[in-house]
């Protein structure tokens, strides 16, 4: 039998933006999903929780041999995040979402690492990042 969430999944062919909540800024949440809402992304389904570091690693599998790999994977692991798949009808998601995290970043941003959000940079990587998180 199928878990509801990967049901959800399946059934949601139109998801076109996945982005974490990364550790430290769910604090942020509430202001963070309205800011999602205001933009008209539509949540499809959203998961909290802690991610193991095997997790990380394949999360940010494409930065495997940069400097930075290692320490955003622990970050990442460090604390509970929170995962969103969404949906918005626009011609370009990725382009879109990513004015609403520079947004996101620019107000609540630490550093580089600790940036508030994490969003996909392809629609391919949209596949493959809700598929990781949910599917697990």
């Amino acid at each position: 039998m199928k878990s509801l969430v990967k049901f959800l999944y399946e059934s949601s062919s139109n998801i076109n933006g996945f982005v974490i909540l990364k550790p430290e800024f769910l604090k942020y949440q509430e202001l963070f999903e309205d800011m999602l809402k205001n933009n008209n992304w539509n949540i499809i389904q959203h998961k909290k929780f802690k991610m193991p570091l095997e997790t990380a690693k394949e999360l940010y599998k494409m930065h495997k041999d940069k400097d930075f790999y290692s320490d955003l994977c622990k970050y990442m692991s460090s604390d509970e995040c929170i995962c969103y798949s969404l949906s918005k009808d626009v011609q370009d998601p990725i382009k879109n979402m990513d004015k609403l995290k520079e947004t996101v970043r620019n107000k609540w941003g630490k550093s580089e690492m600790k940036n508030a959000m994490h969003s996909s940079d392809s629609l391919e990587n949209v596949e493959r990042e809700s598929k990781l998180i949910f599917n697990s």
